[in-house]
């Protein structure tokens, strides 16, 4: 049998790349993989679904031959791990690096972490067999970091995820407040320009629906001193009253909010992808977002792309939104469509087509370096892609 091993530097809970890693792992298991997840840290509800660095001695001991498979968003003892390991095919997946100025001047060890990992990068897209990013965004860096071949491999809505059903309390908490309900699902970082949600709701707040309310989802771990600014940012705009930092949230609770708020603000300026667009547009939550790096791309004609961040402007916008029902419904309608084509039935073909044909195509000729009895997963065979 044929064995796949992803790496993923902190395996998470309801994190996109995480859940990409789970999906493929259990995709591949039904093509015939012995297929794994090594990290070198889990959160305690996933903890199951990997095997930790400290606490195995895989690298050393299993065959070469592996399909090995970089999830790249960090420095990470898992990335030298990767550069070791020259007798398997290694494959990278780019989800994009954060640049390091959004951290300057809130977390040091970040900011090194992320000059660490940016300089690495090259070395290990030389190493690879396969290069691969989330995004023709992320593509186009690896392209100027002299990647002569790179595949884009979409990150795909998790239908799994959503079985659970919607947190009745929180959906009630909703349904009661009388006024609107904005929301933003994301880790409160530098990047992601919270103040920039936090400014048109100060206009709309307080002149055009006086019981609207903010809903901030999402972890500040490492960012505690962005988020103190974010917080007196709210002080000072007299918002203390209606903007919730609600912090990580289960999938039932955030299912809630998706369902039962009325429009979706993203202002972000540095996104490799954004897969909280995708979520909002599956649930017929209106989008509205800057249009900076990946958000083009991955909200495509689904919602509303910005080109500027008028406070006011975008103030007026969202009341539009909310309240023009033609206009709500186009976008819904839009909405969805557009998170259709994110689905795991499309994510298979491409994950074939991307990472698993070059694969085979490979072992048909190196058929040495492998455990014989493994079949192929899915279909077909493609032409490998040899050291970028």
């Amino acid at each position: 049998m044929k064995s796949l091993v992803q790496l993923v530097h902190t395996l998470n809970y309801g994190d996109a790349i995480s859940g990409e890693a789970v999906a493929i792992r259990r995709l591949a298991a039904k093509g015939g993989f012995d297929s794994k997840i090594l990290s070198v840290h889990a959160h305690h509800l996933v903890s199951g679904e990997c095997s930790l660095l400290g606490d195995r001695t895989a690298d050393k001991t299993e065959p070469n031959g592996r399909l090995l498979l970089l999830h790249y968003s960090i420095a990470s003892p898992l990335n030298d791990l990767y550069l070791r390991s020259e007798n398997d095919f290694r494959a990278v997946i780019y989800h994009n690096l954060t640049p390091e100025r959004f951290y300057l001047s809130y977390n040091a060890r970040v900011t090194a972490d992320l000059r660490r990992a940016k300089d690495d990068l090259t070395r290990v897209i030389e190493a690879s067999d396969l290069v691969i990013a989330d995004s023709a965004y992320n593509a186009g860096e690896l392209t100027a970091l002299g990647a002569r071949s790179v595949q884009v491999l979409p990150l795909f809505l998790d239908q799994k995820k959503w079985s659970v059903g919607a947190n009745g309390g929180i959906a009630s908490l909703l349904r009661s407040g009388g006024g609107a309900n904005i929301l933003h699902v994301g880790r409160l970082a530098p990047n992601k320009a919270i103040e920039d949600i936090l400014k048109p709701f100060y206009f709309y707040r307080h002149k055009i629906d006086k019981k609207a309310r903010l809903w901030l989802i999402g972890s500040d771990i490492d960012n505690e001193i962005y988020s103190f600014e974010l917080r007196r940012l709210v002080s000072e705009l007299q918002l203390q009253d209606s903007v919730n930092f609600v912090g990580a949230v289960a999938d039932s609770e955030l299912r809630a909010f998706y369902e039962n708020c009325s429009a979706y603000l993203a202002m972000s300026e540095h996104e490799g992808f954004c897969v909280p667009l995708i979520e909002a547009m599956h649930f017929g939550l209106p989008v509205i977002a800057f249009g900076s790096t990946a958000v083009p791309e991955t909200l495509g004609d689904g919602g509303i792309l910005l080109q500027d961040k008028d406070p006011a402007s975008v103030a007026e916008l969202l009341h539009l939104v909310i309240t023009d029902g033609e206009l709500r419904s186009s976008l819904q309608e839009r909405g969805r469509k557009r998170a259709a084509e994110y689905s795991e039935e499309r994510f298979i073909p491409q994950l074939d087509r991307v990472v698993f044909q070059p694969f085979s195509s490979h072992v048909q000729s190196n058929p040495r370096e492998y455990l014989s009895g493994g079949a192929a997963p899915f279909s077909g065979t493609g032409d490998a892609t040899r050291r970028n």
